[in-house]
């Protein structure tokens, strides 16, 4: 049988609907161990770990925050037992913006499960769990599963996590209903434990007004700045139109808009979004506003960033005050 009619078969026989497949499904499909050692060794087929696998045309082709998704899928079909997914699998599992973080598969337990140790897509974590910082979630698939609110999921990953990540993970949950003061009162009932400190960082800057990755990032850096610091999503009016930019100095005319997260999570405006954003941003230049358009390559050199901000800002303030 050639490759490609391997493919083809792989592809005809495979579960409907279902991107991460068990060994049990595959051979429900007429795909014994025969045939799945020779799709692995054809490369057809991928595995994600022991007993999960997924079509490799199929996986190649994903960006690699969908694969992180996938890991953790593969991890959901094949454990045994009800685990308590926490840190940055549980961001995963609410649906948060996670950027760069570990796309291992995260899990919260009193104690290690019968005495074993973890494979190594799965970081363990040995921490006591009260029945209020954990829920129980619906897949769309029906399968329940079990995992931190957002309140402890934010802590764990702020916790864990790099500074920026986290609060990228923290803006989000607070669009999507975390209670800074519910966060607040877990971090300060963990006196002297292994990450607290840096939890505290980073709540202390969290804002739920950030609506994508790259807002977050990019006000981390103007937080860095020694100007007074902007309002975010201020509803302006031009010619009878609304505008919402990102980062707004109403004294000096100035805005500063973050263009890229398309690019890195498939939030791509469509062309008419994109026309009508620009016919307003071109009334608001007319009523004397200036503009600094950022994307994610710019934000790999916060000094530039900086240096942009600060001689736009500069003279911004000059014109007002002539």
């Amino acid at each position: 049988m050639g490759q490609q009619t391997s493919q083809e078969r792989f592809s005809r026989v495979w579960p409907a609907n279902t991107p991460v497949a068990s060994t049990a499904q595959l051979v429900e499909a007429g795909l014994g161990d025969r045939a799945i050692a020779a799709g692995l060794r054809d490369g057809i087929l991928y595995r994600l770990r022991k007993g999960a696998y997924v079509q490799a045309v199929h996986w190649h082709n994903l960006k690699p925050w969908d694969q992180d998704k996938l890991r953790l899928l593969a991890h959901l079909i094949t454990v045994r037992g009800t685990p308590t997914y926490s840190h940055f699998s549980a961001a995963r599992l609410h649906g948060l913006f996670v950027w760069h973080c570990d796309p291992r598969v995260h899990t919260t337990a009193a104690s290690p499960v019968s005495g074993t140790s973890h494979p190594e897509d799965v970081v363990g974590h040995r921490e006591n769990l009260v029945p209020g910082d954990v829920q129980s979630l619906s897949l769309r698939n029906g399968q329940m599963v079990q995992l931190t609110n957002l309140e402890r999921t934010v802590v764990g990953c702020a916790r864990a996590g790099g500074f920026a990540e986290a609060v990228v993970i923290g803006d989000h949950a607070l669009r999507k209903g975390a209670r800074s003061e519910v966060m607040w009162a877990m971090v300060n009932a963990m006196p002297g434990r292994r990450g607290v400190r840096k939890a505290k960082r980073v709540l202390r800057v969290l804002d739920g007004r950030s609506e994508s990755p790259g807002e977050t990032r990019t006000r981390l850096i103007i937080v860095e700045m020694k100007i007074p610091q902007p309002e975010l999503q201020v509803t302006l009016t031009a010619a009878g139109r609304v505008y919402r930019p990102d980062f707004v100095w109403q004294d000096q005319k100035l805005i500063v808009e973050f263009d890229g997260d398309y690019k890195y999570f498939d939030y791509r405006p469509t062309r008419e979004v994109i026309l009508e954003e620009r016919k307003r941003e071109k009334r608001l230049m007319e009523e004397g506003w200036r503009f600094i358009r950022l994307e994610w390559r710019d934000l790999a050199d916060p000094a530039d960033v900086m240096r942009r901000i600060q001689a736009a800002f500069d003279a911004a303030s000059q014109a007002a005050a002539a």
